[in-house]
């Protein structure tokens, strides 16, 4: 995973329609058949677009459904989260605005947590989001250059336990990591990931069981305070 980049460029492009058996074939084939609406907006720019929408097809707003997304930028981890089936418009909007309201959200983190904890209600997903800090992710003290020491060979995997082996045995007062070869270190993070289940990323590990996230903290009007000031 890289780290959060062209912040300004990320968004959660929604498709809406109210055709008739629209899906994500429909918009595949055909985006002009709908309209794309790229969040997060005002909400009151949001509502617009939909009315806009709604009038164009000539058809009441509350017929226009959320038929097809796609993710630009932070948003890609998302890939799996079905908004159709799960989130309102309003409600997909926030999730845009929550993640760009904090820059240092990274949704790979995000999404990993609410999966693990098994965090699907919108509203919850959104509680969690406004609590990122509170995560239990940490970034490495001491990442290593793997171009520098000649290991960028190493396959992804070997890369994350290499480094979580690194950032344990540096908290080892008994021994000296300097002192420890790549393999030791490997071998040191892979035991420690998997007896304590932890997520590894190349610039950070979560126990995901660590602590626990109010996921009632805020409520929706409370949420749309935080976000639209």
């Amino acid at each position: 995973m890289s780290p959060n980049e062209n912040t300004d460029q990320s968004a959660i492009v929604i498709w809406v329609t109210a055709l008739e058996g629209a899906s994500f074939e429909t918009y595949r084939n055909d985006p002009t058949a709908g309209a794309e609406i790229r969040l997060p907006l005002a909400p009151a720019a949001l509502a617009d677009a939909l009315t806009r929408e709604a009038t164009r097809e000539g058809v009441e707003l509350k017929l226009l459904r959320l038929c097809a997304w796609k993710y630009l930028g932070r948003f890609a981890p998302f890939e799996w989260i079905p908004l159709g089936e799960d989130y309102t418009f309003e409600e997909a909007n926030l999730l845009a605005a929550a993640v760009m309201h904090n820059p240092e959200i990274d949704c790979g983190v995000l999404f990993e947590y609410c999966d693990l904890r098994e965090v699907y209600d919108p509203i919850e997903y959104l509680n969690v989001a406004l609590q990122y800090d509170a995560l239990p992710y940490r970034k490495w003290s001491s990442p290593l250059d793997l171009k520098e020491i000649g290991m960028d060979f190493l396959s992804t995997n070997e890369v994350c336990d290499l480094q979580l082996g690194w950032e344990l045995a540096g908290k080892d007062t008994a021994r000296d990591r300097n002192d420890m070869s790549v393999e030791e270190l490997i071998e040191l993070g892979e035991a420690e990931a998997e007896n304590r289940d932890l997520v590894v990323w190349r610039y950070g590990y979560m126990d995901p069981y660590e602590g626990k996230i109010d996921t009632a903290k805020y409520s929706k009007e409370q949420i749309l305070t935080i976000l639209f000031p």
